[in-house]
Formats: C-alpha cells, sequence, structure tokens
C-alpha cells in the first residue's frame, strides 16, 4: 500500500493533471519552407554572408541597450559594445570599426578607470575630474593621448571672465560641449572645446547642481542609428512574416513585472519563416520556438515570443536589422547578440 501512495505522489508531482503540452502537429513544414536558416554562424547560403560581429553578456535589465551603431568619420560606422563579464568590468567598452564594405577593420578595448569616452568627429575625447584627455582613434586608429589643456583650474577667474570666454566658445570653437561633476559636495561645470587645434578644458564653479541639455552636451555628436534590445510588439515594416508552422500547442507564461505575478496561456509553438530585403536582394530566414499572438488590443496585429520550454516564461521576439546605404545589414534577435549579413564576394 505504501508503494503505491509513493509511485501515485510521484505521478502528482512530475505529471501533473494539468499538462504543459496540450497537442502536436505532425505535419511536416510546407516544401516552400524547408530551405530556410536561423540566422546564425552556421547559415550558408550561395549569396550571403552572415557572420556574429558580437555578443554581450550584460544583463538586459542592467543595460537595455548593450549593442550600439553609429556613424564616424571616413564613411565608417562605430559599433560600441557593453564589454560587462564582472564587476571590475561594468563600465568597460568596445568599439569596432566598420568600413563601407561591411568589413571589421579595428576595434579598442576602454576600460572605464573614472573616464568617459565622447566620439566627436575625428576624435575620443575623455571626460574626466581631472587629467581629461584625447586620441584620433576614430580618424586613423592612433591612440596616442594628447593632454586636454585646461584653463581656469585654479578657479581663479572671477565669474565675468568666465562667462565671457563660454560666449566666445560658442561662438567661435568647431567643437564644444559640457559636462557637470560635483565633487566634495561642490558642483561644476566643464566646457570642452576644440579651438587652436586642441583640444581645451574651461572650469566653471556652479552654485549648485547644473542640467546639461542635450543640445549642450557631447551626446548631440552622436546619433544612433541602431540599439538592441529595443521593445516593440510590432513587426519591423522592413520584415515580413510570411508563414508561422505550428508544432506544439503548450502551456507558457508572460512576466509583466513591478510586483505583478504574471499570466499563463496555452497557445501553439513552432516555426516562423521570414523574409526581408539585404543589398537589394531578397533574403530569408527562419526561426525557431516562435509563438505568435494575436490580441484585441493590438488590433489583432501579430505579435512575436521565443518560449525555451513548455511552461517557461516567453522573450519578446523583435526581428531588428538595420540596413546600411552601403549594401549589407545588422541583425539582432535579441538584447545581447548581433550578426553582421552582406553579399558574398
Amino acid at each position: 500500500m505504501g508503494i503505491i501512495f509513493i509511485l501515485g505522489f510521484g505521478i502528482y508531482i512530475f505529471f501533473p493533471t494539468q499538462k504543459l503540452v496540450l497537442e502536436r502537429n505532425n505535419e511536416p513544414v510546407d516544401s516552400r519552407y524547408s530551405a530556410f536558416q536561423e540566422i546564425d554562424e552556421h547559415y550558408k547560403s550561395g549569396v550571403f554572408e552572415v557572420k556574429r560581429v558580437a555578443r554581450v553578456v550584460v544583463s538586459s535589465a542592467a543595460s537595455p541597450n548593450p549593442i550600439r551603431i553609429f556613424p564616424s568619420v571616413n564613411h565608417q560606422l562605430i559599433l560600441d559594445c557593453d564589454a560587462k563579464v564582472d564587476e571590475d568590468t561594468k563600465h568597460d567598452i568596445r568599439y569596432y570599426k566598420i568600413d563601407q564594405r561591411g568589413t571589421v577593420i579595428d576595434s579598442i578595448y576602454v576600460a572605464y578607470n573614472g573616464y568617459w569616452g565622447q566620439f566627436i568627429d575625428n576624435f575620443m575625447v575623455y571626460t574626466s575630474d581631472r587629467n581629461s584627455y584625447y586620441n584620433t582613434w576614430p580618424l586613423n586608429g592612433d591612440t596616442t593621448r594628447h593632454k586636454v589643456v585646461e584653463l581656469n583650474a585654479d578657479l581663479s577667474w572671477d565669474a565675468d571672465r568666465v562667462e565671457a570666454k563660454i560666449k566666445v566658445i560658442k561662438s567661435a570653437a568647431k567643437y564644444y560641449f559640457f559636462s557637470s561633476l560635483s565633487n566634495e559636495n561642490v558642483w561644476y561645470r566643464q566646457c570642452y572645446f576644440y579651438a587652436d587645434e586642441k583640444w581645451q578644458l574651461l572650469w566653471q564653479k556652479m552654485p549648485g547642481y547644473n542640467q546639461i541639455p542635450d543640445e549642450e552636451s557631447a551626446i548631440r555628436y552622436r546619433k544612433d542609428v541602431f540599439r538592441s534590445g529595443e521593445v516593440s510588439f510590432e513587426i519591423p515594416k522592413d520584415v515580413k512574416l510570411l508563414h508561422f508552422h505550428p508544432e506544439e500547442k503548450m502551456k507558457y507564461s508572460h512576466i509583466i513585472g513591478g510586483g505583478d505575478g504574471g499570466f499563463s496561456v496555452y497557445n501553439w509553438r513552432g516555426k516562423g519563416f521570414f523574409e526581408t530585403t539585404v543589398a537589394d536582394k531578397n533574403f530569408q530566414f527562419m526561426v525557431t520556438k516562435l509563438v505568435v499572438e494575436k490580441e484585441k488590443h493590438n488590433g489583432y496585429r501579430p505579435s512575436l515570443f521565443t518560449v525555451e520550454e513548455a511552461g517557461a516564461a516567453t522573450d519578446l521576439y523583435q526581428p531588428a536589422f538595420y540596413h546600411s546605404s552601403n549594401g549589407f545589414s545588422f541583425y539582432s534577435p535579441n538584447a545581447k547578440e548581433l550578426f553582421l549579413i552582406k553579399l558574398k564576394k
């Protein structure tokens, strides 16, 4: 009797009455989609070359956009990757140069060490509360450190002289931007500017916290064209979901966050078959472990998720592409990976 009870209890624990998988579809995939492949380092094609160019390990909660792309000098793109692998590297960054052919031609690893790197056309300016410097890595790959010339570092200038100099900087300097910092509860404004073929820094003591507007910060010189991990429940306009092949009807959950426990649903998981355009040519790909949901609040437009296993929580899937005018494309299936797709030579 005891053995029967143990067996029954085991069945109850390991095989609950509410099954995780309700049904399976044994129909084969339509032959029109049999040649579709996942976008990864194993992608084989006589037309396209696919290469993973970035993979980060930082959690999306800590850095929702850990991979970023922005244009730079020499018609190149800069790939900006969060380099965190542990507490000692949580502010470090890797940068890669991508030329007009879609080739990685250079890279640089920037350890934080109290400095923030700013891209200003030909320059990387490393701002800090002391000993700021710059180099010309974006222009020519040179990482030689050039010291920023400091003005009013001893704060001996009166307020009128500082304001007069700022007025001249704004009207005459090729580049300028402001930064704000505090030291022992005293606030300072830094004015970095490029004049007389060198970067300079003007110090200004402030009566309190000083908010730097975007139009006067260094960020205005950098315009990101792509960020991994962007959240959208709609399929991008440049991507088409051609077909969804259901494989198993299963239970999975949506985690809402913010203290909400989420909710569970039953739906079909399977393979999705998509197409987009790379270099004016049709590019087709497949996504596995995909679920497609259509809700009234979204006008019954399809929202895409992936589910690793029955009973697990969903991950929002956004087929995110950045198509360069030079004929190659970047693809990010999630916040942590980036692939480069281009025509074979």
